[in-house]
């Protein structure tokens, strides 16, 4: 009679785990679709897209990388809106084409696809040496030949980042 309790008990435990474990990944934000825009380009004293028209893409992309993906039209959207693209806070870049911060907002929507979502903005910069970086953002030690591919990468990160943190009600919660 023991045994049998004890083998009772033991499926019951190895139940209530399998049954937990599944509940947890089920709490896992999926995300259906990834829309990137600019602000920027609409703003007559910026010529970041003139210089970057794939950016929007490339971002995307990026994010695409990092983020569950699926198919179901009802689970959350990323809408990203990049704000600035400067170089040392001037947006009308040099015709080298640099530029060292990177801004924008992230709002992901909730779970029943309602616009109420989270909403978090993402700052990134590149700056070396002694000089600082603005107060609220991300810095990234540049490198001369890819401050793009790096700015636009730890984007992604800093965005994929924010989901984690996003419970599935849509509210953000303590990392």
């Amino acid at each position: 009679m023991l045994t049998n309790m004890k083998n009772i008990a033991l499926a019951a435990g190895v139940s209530v785990i399998a049954l937990s474990s599944s509940a947890f990944a089920q709490d896992k934000i999926m995300v259906s679709k990834i829309d990137v825009e600019s602000s920027v380009s609409a703003a007559a004293e910026s010529n970041a897209m003139d210089f970057y028209p794939d950016l929007e893409e490339d971002l995307r992309a990026e994010v695409a990388e990092r983020v569950p993906m699926s198919s179901d039209g009802a689970d959350p959207q990323i809408k990203i809106d990049i704000r600035k693209i400067s170089l040392n806070g001037a947006t009308m870049l040099p015709d080298s084409k640099e530029f060292n911060e990177l801004e924008g907002v992230v709002d992901i929507t909730s779970p029943t696809g309602d616009n109420a979502g989270l909403s978090f903005p993402v700052k990134i910069s590149a700056y070396s040496g002694e000089d600082i970086a603005p107060e609220g953002y991300v810095n990234v030690p540049p490198s001369e030949t890819e401050f793009y591919v790096a700015l636009v990468s730890t984007f992604a990160d800093v965005v994929a980042e924010g989901l984690a943190n996003v419970n599935t009600a849509g509210s953000s919660v303590d990392p």
